[in-house]
């Protein structure tokens, strides 16, 4: 019995974060009270989150024997104690990268400084690679159908990666615009942490749901591998 499957569903986190409820903590000594001097920002930070458009790799070399051997992670409609190869299968791995930059200013006679949050750069890629078993020669019919149905699961891959991109900017501008990039004075020497602790917090952020999307990406590839589409594909090329 011929099993087509997803492989290799993690999302690898570049850089970690938290989600707040009310503005950016610094996790700092707090700002100086009465302090002759006040930071505002100047030019509103640039926040961008940007999906990747995948390349698609394709592998035809494999044997069922050896695609059998890789790490499934859909569970099989025919149940576990049906014994099924692997026909082909989608390896992927989401990988989300995230860059903070600032800008400060420094009061030296007066020993204190401002933080400004210049931009928040994420970045949120796929690296889909489809494997069909080598038994089945290109142009076949179940090479194929295995195709289509591995180009599903790529597909499913590419809306969650742009649904995902758009929440994690908007959540990431709305916590950024209740502090409005500003933050200050400190004393000086303050000044690194702050900076570590905001970029920390917006880190948080695309945690909370980088997780999220994993979870709902599990869900949605396992909706592809039903038993209907198995037996529609199989009743298709069952004497081609």
């Amino acid at each position: 019995m011929s099993k087509l499957s997803r492989y290799s569903l993690k999302i690898i986190l570049f850089t970690g974060i938290m989600f707040l409820s009310s503005g950016i903590q610094t996790g700092v000594q707090a700002q100086v009270e009465n302090a002759p001097i006040k930071c505002q920002i100047k030019v509103a930070p640039r926040i961008n989150v940007t999906p990747s458009k995948s390349n698609v790799r394709y592998d035809f070399t494999r044997s069922k024997a050896e695609l059998n051997r890789f790490d499934v992670d859909t569970i099989s409609p025919y149940g576990p104690r049906h014994k099924t190869t692997v026909s082909g299968l989608m390896s992927g791995a989401i990988r989300v990268q995230s860059r903070v930059s600032f800008m400060h200013e420094t009061y030296a006679q007066l020993g204190l400084g401002c933080v400004y949050l210049k931009s928040v750069d994420v970045k949120v890629h796929i690296n889909p690679t489809i494997y069909i078993a080598r038994e089945y020669k290109q142009g076949s019919c179940m090479h194929t159908a295995v195709l289509v149905h591995e180009r599903k699961h790529v597909r499913e891959d590419q809306l969650i990666v742009n649904k995902y991109a758009k929440i994690i900017g908007q959540a990431i501008k709305a916590v950024v615009n209740s502090q409005d990039g500003a933050f200050g004075p400190f004393e000086t020497e303050r000044i690194p942490f702050v900076q570590q602790n905001v970029q920390n917090s917006i880190q948080k952020i695309v945690k909370k749901y980088n997780q999220k999307m994993n979870e709902e990406r599990q869900e949605r590839q396992q909706a592809i591998d039903t038993l209907e589409e198995y037996e529609s594909i199989g009743a298709r090329c069952k004497d081609r």
